[in-house]
């Protein structure tokens, strides 16, 4: 039945929730919803003060489709099939009215039941459910709209503790939600302790997982196979394995070239005794140079 109000010189009026005239609500929150193959939906929660105390909750999915059927904090919601032939959309929109499928019950400011529209006085000494859960059930036909095709039934759950209800404006300080939408992998990182994360496109990071690091109690005692390849042997001993930055294993640096192990100091000595020699070679080669011209020049 639709809830009456006293308007001046009015009288009793209709006081049904009309999405498109917001003085019939106190506030509308929404949220994204994804499906098992990461369609998203969107759910709105319209808040309406019927008491000091009190607020009833209607639900509606995708902007279409209102709830009308719960039964202890279960709100149960089936995805409307094509219109028939003849009939919009709309039209079947407005067979069925919205009802309040959940009431909010505050007390000293802090909500203390979630339950059936029937809950009328609140109180702190028995404290009711804070969540809600919602079963969304695909069309049995085509849907009305594409948007409101479902792959699969839906059951999630919202809960509501810490709510309060204060004198202040009503506003959202806290959203977590696990659901996303399908994406792809768009970039690989790695940090110091080795943990390789994907990257998607839908905003979501997932480890993959860690790079394992290895040392030896005698790394003189490794044979060099390459130029960068070593292989255990009985003088190193077996591998002791872990994980970047922890312990006696060094860091990981990604997006960096591996620098040389080259003693820098020891080269340049060496560099400067070939440089010495090379010079002293030059020099005995021009004094040959030189005899060898005096000599030609006597037997002329």
């Amino acid at each position: 039945m639709p809830q009456k109000k006293i308007v001046a010189g009015q009288g009793e009026v209709d006081n049904t929730l009309d999405v498109n005239y917001p003085d019939t609500y106190s506030h509308v929150q929404q949220f994204p919803l994804y499906d098992k193959l990461g369609r998203q939906h969107s759910v709105s929660l319209y808040f309406r003060r019927v008491d000091e105390k009190l607020y009833d909750v209607y639900v509606n999915v995708d902007g279409q489709v209102f709830a009308t059927d719960a039964t202890d904090g279960v709100i149960n919601i089936q995805m409307p099939s094509a219109a028939e032939e003849g009939a919009s959309s709309d039209e079947q929109a407005q067979d069925v009215a919205p009802v309040p499928v959940a009431r909010f019950g505050f007390f000293e400011g802090r909500l203390v039941a979630v339950g059936a529209a029937a809950l009328e006085s609140p109180t702190a000494a028995d404290p009711g459910p804070m969540t809600l859960t919602i079963n969304l059930t695909p069309p049995v036909n085509d849907p009305v709209d594409p948007a409101l095709l479902l792959s699969d039934p839906i059951e999630f759950k919202l809960d509501f503790t810490g709510t309060t209800n204060f004198a202040s404006a009503f506003e959202v300080k806290k959203v977590e939600q696990d659901g996303y939408a399908a994406g792809s992998l768009s970039g690989l990182s790695v940090d110091d302790k080795g943990f390789v994360r994907g990257q998607f496109t839908n905003g979501r990071t997932v480890i993959a997982g860690q790079l394992q690091l290895a040392t030896f109690r005698g790394l003189g005692g490794l044979r060099e196979v390459s130029n960068n390849t070593y292989q255990a042997t009985d003088q190193s001993g077996d591998a002791l394995l872990g994980s970047g930055a922890s312990g006696i294993f060094g860091s990981i640096r990604s997006n960096s070239v591996e620098e040389a192990n080259t003693d820098m100091a020891g080269e340049l000595v060496r560099l400067m005794v070939q440089q010495r020699n090379y010079q002293a070679n030059a020099q005995s080669i021009r004094t040959q140079v030189e005899i060898l011209s005096v000599t030609i020049d006597v037997t002329r």
